[in-house]
């Protein structure tokens, strides 16, 4: 039996139907598919933390002359 990647259709190597076998994540995917969804992960993850350390305004800061409020 022929498995194919859920996002391109190729048919899957014996090493990624393994790969696929021990870390299941719901859908099958070839090992190129599987880093492109990896790194829109991180680049997500990334933005959320940068957008979490928004809360400081740098340019009040008293340590660079800025006034307390």
């Amino acid at each position: 039996m022929d498995y194919l990647c859920s996002e391109c259709s190729i048919q899957l190597s014996k090493f990624e139907i393994e790969l696929n076998t021990k870390f299941p994540i719901g859908k099958l995917y070839c090992e190129f598919c599987q880093s492109e969804k990896e790194r829109k992960i991180i680049k997500e993850l990334c933005k959320s933390v940068a957008d979490d350390l928004d809360f400081y305004d740098f340019e009040d800061d008293l340590t660079r002359g800025g006034t307390l409020k």
